[in-house]
């Protein structure tokens, strides 16, 4: 064990012995002790978040890609991240990926502003076929019209619809209609973190997920350094998904 393992056991010693005194004393037992155990966890197994933020397609997830040498974020031409993705440190053998949904809820939501920016009339009913093949023609042909599906924003967006319904109706039975399902890769059956990665990388369920969680053997890792590929800044995000603006790096 090394000196370093020895002084952060000690510490949770002392302060676990501190706070115990503190519970015996019948004047300081209503004493909030919740922000010094938070402060012992971080003390005792520290990470440290580097955040890459930039607008999108600024090629965020291709240098992370770089960083780590493996392809792990989907990065492609004209590819815009709407998917937060954490990675952090993992031995060889735990190397592993945890994958969450979005809802059904948040899939419709998505795909009536890309009709309304798009111009479309109709409101999608993404579990009607005939419904999900209109708009699928309709962006086919947008994107013929401007000339290639990275040619124009316009074109983007097309092709940004028509890869929501191909993806939710691929994973249409690990989608819940409300809450956002987590899988593990053993749910997937993957064997190991490339097929998690490739299944992950396609652009169709890379569409449908909420976040993803890797968990990777690098040495940028292993220090604590957990890094976080964010949506563009220039897009309407949640702040749920965006609460990551205490005690990291922007990048």
């Amino acid at each position: 064990m090394s000196d370093l393992s020895l002084q952060w056991q000690n510490l949770q010693a002392q302060v676990e012995s501190i706070l115990q005194l503190l519970q015996q004393e019948p004047t300081l037992r209503s004493q909030d002790i919740t922000p010094v155990q938070t402060s012992l966890s971080k003390a005792i197994s520290p990470k440290f978040e580097i955040v890459f933020a930039g607008a999108f397609t600024a090629g965020k997830s291709m240098l992370i890609n770089a960083l780590l040498e493996r392809e792990l974020l989907y990065s492609a031409e004209g590819h815009a991240t709407g998917t937060e993705c954490k990675i952090e440190y993992a031995d060889v053998d735990k190397e592993r990926v945890v994958l969450t949904f979005l809802s059904e809820v948040e899939i419709r939501e998505h795909a009536v502003s890309l009709c309304q920016q798009l111009g479309f009339k109709t409101v999608p009913n993404i579990n009607q076929t005939d419904v999900i093949n209109s708009l699928n023609q309709d962006c086919e042909a947008i994107i013929k019209q401007e000339g290639g599906e990275n040619k124009s924003e316009r074109a983007k967006q097309g092709k940004a619809l028509m890869l929501l319904l191909e993806g939710y109706i691929a994973n249409r039975d690990r989608i819940n209609t409300v809450n956002n399902a987590t899988y593990s890769m053993e749910q997937f059956n993957f064997s190991n973190l490339k097929e998690a990665a490739g299944y992950a990388r396609r652009g169709s369920n890379s569409a449908v997920l909420k976040r993803i969680e890797y968990y990777c053997n690098h040495p940028l890792l292993q220090d604590g350094n957990v890094i976080v590929d964010t949506p563009g800044i220039d897009a309407r995000v949640r702040a749920s998904q965006s609460g990551l603006t205490q005690g990291i790096r922007r990048i």
